[in-house]
């Protein structure tokens, strides 16, 4: 898994993680923030998503060949729950034709790519089509998840550039909108779980464990306030 953070005047800077392989730091290096104080409206996102230098190597995120289980490509975003930004908007520039994006396992939305320029793998002397995706999401939020779809049969994607916008957290929002299952007493449900003679399915399980991280994450923050 490559991960690795973004340059920029944040005390706190938002971190990128791949599921699949990547030389070390390079993908941290095509990710770029816009922030509300910038005005980056969504007309700007032409020009935040151009084409890239003829120059500017590619990124390749590669799969896991090793690996007997289907396993998808993921990016993952994540802002510092305390660093004071959460993401609005998400933009990426890849071979990847389109996107869906998710906070946690919950679905957000999908975007569908345009078509914006060729450009040659030194490696195998092929064209690589290159797709601009862009999803605003509905509620902005210190963490998300990317699904990279439709390459073809490569096994490997090519990344040119990410555009997150971030803005600063509202106090106001935070302090009125807990974290989800905030106040859902997780021990409880495992235990009346248990006690009917009933297992958690692994799906179940992965979202019992989200929500347990949430409701820490949101009382650390509470307890800095």
């Amino acid at each position: 898994m490559e991960t690795g953070t973004v340059d920029g005047p944040l005390t706190r800077r938002p971190s990128l993680a791949s599921s699949w392989d990547a030389d070390c730091g390079a993908l941290a290096q095509r990710l770029h923030l816009t922030r509300a104080d910038l005005g980056a409206r969504d007309a700007h996102w032409e020009e935040l998503l151009a084409p890239p230098d003829t120059s500017q190597d590619l990124v390749v995120l590669q799969r896991n060949l090793n690996s007997q289980d289907e396993n998808p490509c993921f990016l993952y975003l994540r802002c510092d729950p305390g660093g004071g930004e959460e993401i609005v908007s998400i933009g990426i520039l890849s071979s990847a034709r389109n996107m869906e994006v998710y906070l946690g396992e919950e679905y957000c939305g999908t975007s569908r790519g345009k078509n914006v320029c060729n450009v040659l793998d030194d490696s195998e002397h092929e064209k690589i089509i290159l797709y601009k995706n862009y999803l605003k999401l509905e509620s902005s939020t210190h963490a998300c998840k990317l699904k990279l779809l439709s390459f073809g049969e490569r096994q490997c994607v090519f990344i040119s550039k990410m555009v997150v916008h971030v803005r600063p957290v509202s106090t106001n929002s935070s302090a009125s909108s807990p974290a989800l299952g905030s106040r859902i007493d997780l021990e409880r449900v495992q235990t009346i779980m248990e006690s009917m003679g009933s297992k958690l399915s692994p799906g179940a399980q992965q979202l019992m464990n989200m929500v347990r991280f949430q409701q820490q994450n949101w009382i650390d923050i509470r307890k800095r306030d």
